[in-house]
């Protein structure tokens, strides 16, 4: 598919060693589709666009809204620099020009347990596997940002992933449609204290109860954790 364009977001706080392998591993899921590049300091890798703004969650969406508008494909994907992605995952699956896709085939790893397993993240759409019409993402976040134009971390914002309805009736904003997929191999993303979310900064994010040691596309989980720590 041809139709694709790869927003790839980095504050660049992931660990050095980590960084080449995950731009082999994503240029390789990528398979020649565009890659836009938002990231705090100029990086070789695509289209670069540098962010300025506050570090944040809403700061996520922000950018997303900024590469969007950049892109010029039918419809656009979400990298994110502590997460590992098939080529399945960008190659397999639209969702109509109405809904926005979440995949749901997705492992998860704290980065600071002694314990090297994986745990399936199976309960909540999340940003990071996002397929979406291209429009559809413009129109959403600009409406979002109109009503909320300030990128901070106020009681109501315009943070949260699209299409999710209980996030757009808190903000008051149009309820879009999502829709969930699933792909043969998974999505792999590590939970780190470098991360927004500051129950991973406080090492207070829980694993399901769902877990293994060996997943397809990515091998054994004591291995893979090597290349992130």
């Amino acid at each position: 598919m041809n139709d694709i364009t790869i927003i790839f977001l980095t504050q660049n706080q992931v660990p050095e060693k980590w960084v080449p392998y995950h731009r082999e591993m994503l240029e390789k899921a990528a398979d020649g589709a565009p890659i836009i590049s938002v990231s705090r300091k100029p990086m070789d890798f695509g289209t670069n666009i540098i962010q300025t703004e506050p570090y944040n969650a809403v700061n996520i969406y922000w950018q997303t809204l900024k590469a969007a508008k950049i892109a010029t494909t039918p419809y656009i994907a979400i990298a994110e620099d502590d997460t590992l992605y098939p080529r399945e995952h960008y190659h397999s699956f639209r969702p109509p020009l109405d809904t926005f896709a979440y995949n749901m085939t997705r492992w998860g790893m704290l980065a600071w347990s002694r314990a090297h397993i994986y745990y399936l993240a199976y309960k909540f759409m999340s940003h990071m596997t996002l397929i979406a019409p291209r429009e559809l993402a413009i129109e959403a976040l600009e409406e979002r940002f109109k009503k909320y134009p300030a990128i901070d971390e106020s009681v109501q914002n315009a943070g949260g992933e699209l299409g999710k309805s209980w996030m757009e009736k808190r903000m008051g904003v149009t309820l879009r449609k999502s829709a969930l997929f699933y792909t043969g191999e998974p999505v792999l993303f590590f939970q780190h204290t470098n991360s927004v979310d500051p129950l991973n900064r406080n090492c207070k994010k829980r694993m399901s109860e769902i877990r293994a040691f060996d997943i397809p596309c990515w091998g054994r989980a004591e291995e893979v954790i090597k290349k992130f720590q």
